[in-house]
């Protein structure tokens, strides 16, 4: 068994690409993502250092640990598949997040950066026999993007990946093309942004003959840029592809994930730092949890997380009042309502508290979760208070 601590000091440690620098996690506020939250792991930091995603003109290498808040998966909490997903999750890089002013011989980066990810699942006693990649079968961009972008234009099949993972030693049987969006990085968030290749490795978690998939880490690295009929950059005038000057690469692996199937847990919400939190809740709501049970303690570690940023990170994205409060665009508020409103109101300010001080307490990492407890209880009963006026007031 690893604990979380280990895994995330592991991952940390691994060795990284030369020049490599540590950062601090970007905000889960972040003007990379405006009217969202923090979805990855390198968007905040590029447009910060080199003020965006092409044109690049140095070298930039970093390392962090991130945070996410992904709404997308909140929908997928009460189903099966949710055994295997959080609404709020981290992410490391295990090689280092690499972007450079000139493009590299990726051949030789991903031969290096996928032998040691192989090597890491090995360590954390995965054999490569479990270990499942995709690569991009390549394609015309219409088909690979079920239509999202609909100019010609042919990708071809990503043989550097596939070779670089035969070379590792992943089975040949575990390296399959794939013709879809999941190994294709057609990208625009928010602005220009490069495209390229994504790999994605699952382990095999089954028994012989029904193998059960875990997606733990994606590999990417980018060859393109994107070309525009007009001056501006928008998504829906991308006519082509050109070739991408500079590179970026690097290799994220799901931490909750990778402990999840590295200590051979059922459920990912026995991830060893998740469980008094979850312990807690269901001795709060009096039972077995229920499937919108996990979407209400995620939802409730979410605005926790958020609030925490808000209050304390210094590069949380927006205007700071005297009072030391951010405020929130209206598309984040509507947002985090959303979450509020998952948190059922049997859950009162001493049930709240105790959870929030469990969450508190098992993640010394993210040392301002004490100090946002009072605020995350404040902000519920404050819109719960709103609900029901509002309620009075209809009737």
């Amino acid at each position: 068994m690893i604990e979380y601590a280990q895994l995330r000091a592991l991952v940390g440690g691994w060795p990284k690409y030369p020049g490599c620098q540590r950062v601090r996690r970007a905000p889960l506020v972040t003007a990379a993502f405006p009217g969202d939250f923090n979805l990855s792991s390198t968007e905040h930091h590029w447009v910060r250092e080199l003020g965006g995603y092409l044109d690049w003109d140095r070298d930039y290498v970093f390392t962090t640990i991130q945070s996410c808040v992904r709404l997308g998966d909140f929908a997928l909490l009460p189903t099966a598949a949710g055994v295997r997903y959080l609404g709020v999750f981290e992410m490391g890089d295990l090689s280092g997040e690499i972007a450079l002013r000139a493009r590299p011989d990726y051949r030789e980066l991903l031969r290096w950066q996928i032998a040691e990810l192989v090597r890491f699942l090995g360590v954390l006693g995965i054999p490569s026999e479990r270990i499942q990649a995709s690569y991009s079968a390549g394609g015309r961009v219409a088909d690979l993007t079920a239509g999202r972008y609909r100019f010609d234009g042919e990708i071809p099949t990503d043989a550097l990946s596939r070779d670089a993972f035969l070379e590792a030693g992943v089975p040949e049987t575990n390296v399959t093309p794939d013709a879809t969006r999941a190994t294709l990085l057609a990208l625009h968030v928010h602005r220009a942004t490069p495209w390229g290749y994504r790999s994605e490795i699952h382990v095999d978690v089954g028994t012989p003959g029904r193998p059960r998939l875990i997606d733990v880490a994606t590999a990417e690295y980018f060859l393109w840029r994107p070309r525009f009929s007009g001056t501006e950059p928008r998504r829906e005038d991308i006519v082509g592809l050109a070739p991408l000057e500079t590179g970026a690469t690097g290799i994220g692996v799901g931490l909750e994930r990778l402990a999840m199937v590295s200590n051979g847990l059922a459920r990912i919400h026995d991830v060893d730092y998740l469980r008094p939190f979850y312990d807690g809740l269901r001795d709060a709501l009096g039972g077995a949890l229920r499937p919108d049970d996990y979407v209400a303690g995620e939802s409730l570690r979410a605005l926790h997380r958020i609030q925490a940023d808000l209050r304390s990170h210094p590069e949380v994205a927006g205007q700071r009042g005297e009072d030391g409060s951010v405020r929130l665009s209206a598309r984040r508020r509507k947002k985090l309502a959303r979450l509020k409103r998952s948190v059922p109101a049997r859950l009162g300010a001493a049930r709240l508290e105790r959870l929030l001080v469990a969450h508190s307490d098992s993640q010394p990492w993210h040392e301002h979760l004490t100090a946002a407890i009072e605020a995350t209880i404040a902000q519920l009963v404050d819109y719960r208070g709103s609900q029901a006026r509002d309620l009075i007031r209809r009737e």
